[in-house]
């Protein structure tokens, strides 16, 4: 089943054991020995300390299993963490040559708060509360760049930038498909398959008249090519499988990245929608710029 069709979970029978709890048990086998550092049973905020120094964090993970089996929570606590040892045997990024550098690196949407604290000072806004960050692709897993880093990185911001985004653009897809009239549905196992919001002609072809696009989560890009009055009946269908995405959590890989309408139109793009989590309303707002587009698409 594809990413847009993913079946929530339904929680399993009977509590399961901390996230935490898990993931000692795991890295023991493994040979490494922690030590937990706040609360033991909340994962979001707990993290594990190695004796080396290495630190685990759960938070991601912890709200994509909410509600799971220990079968379902031990099964991805092992491919998280052996993810993670794999890792360690990757070069830090600022020890990469120049040419090493313009392979791997990724421009990458994240919410603006940043993954477990990382420091994103250095990251280009893309609408309020999203930013563009820049990431390095390795081949079990990916790495967020702080600001430290990058500015310890043998290339210029600007080039990183540049290239990232062509890589990023260069991403495969697993399916991209129009599931109604004007609705489009880009989703793929890459964790930049939502960043493709950044550069939509790359992936949707020419957009004179924009689009309408969202972004729930890191595999998941929808988007309306505005193109005629028919174009407003693909935005609200656009928004009822929007709300239907937000609303569970557990079914957003990552967390919820945007649960926000956005309009994109020559490379400027706006939120035209509010969401009411409490009550699952979203409410199309149109601005100017996206009254305009209407106006001339339909002209």
């Amino acid at each position: 089943m594809g990413l847009f069709g993913r079946k929530k979970r339904e929680p399993g029978p009977g509590a399961a054991p901390s996230l935490v709890v898990l993931a000692r048990r795991v890295l023991a086998e493994r040979g490494v020995e922690t030590t937990v550092e706040g609360p033991a049973d909340d994962p979001s905020a707990a993290r594990l300390r190695g004796s080396d120094g290495q630190v685990y964090l759960f938070g991601n993970l912890a709200g994509m299993l909410e509600g799971a089996d220990t079968a379902t929570q031990e099964a991805a606590v092992r491919r998280h963490l052996d993810a993670m040892l794999a890792s360690r045997s990757d070069p830090a990024a600022e020890d990469m040559s120049p040419d090493e550098l313009r392979q791997r690196i990724r421009l990458r949407l994240l919410a603006e708060r940043g993954p477990d604290g990382i420091d994103l000072s250095y990251a280009r806004p893309f609408v309020p509360g999203v930013v563009a960050a820049l990431c390095v692709d390795f081949p079990t897993t990916v790495a967020t760049l702080s600001a430290e880093t990058v500015h310890r990185l043998p290339l210029g911001i600007d080039e990183l930038f540049a290239i990232g985004q062509l890589n990023s653009d260069d991403e495969p897809v697993d399916q991209q498909s129009e599931v109604a009239p004007g609705f489009v549905v880009v989703e793929g196992e890459s964790l930049f398959t939502a960043s493709k919001a950044v550069n939509l002609p790359a992936v949707l072809g020419a957009l004179p008249y924009g689009a309408v696009i969202a972004i729930p989560h890191r595999h998941l890009l929808l988007a309306v090519p505005i193109r005629d009055a028919d174009s407003l009946t693909a935005v609200n269908t656009l928004a009822g499988a929007l709300v239907q995405l937000v609303s569970d959590p557990r079914g957003a890989p990552g967390g919820v990245l945007s649960d926000r309408l956005l309009f994109a139109r020559d490379g400027e793009v706006s939120i035209v929608s509010s969401f009411d989590p409490e009550s699952g309303a979203m409410r199309i707002e149109v601005d100017e710029r996206f009254q305009e587009a209407l106006e001339q698409a339909m002209a």
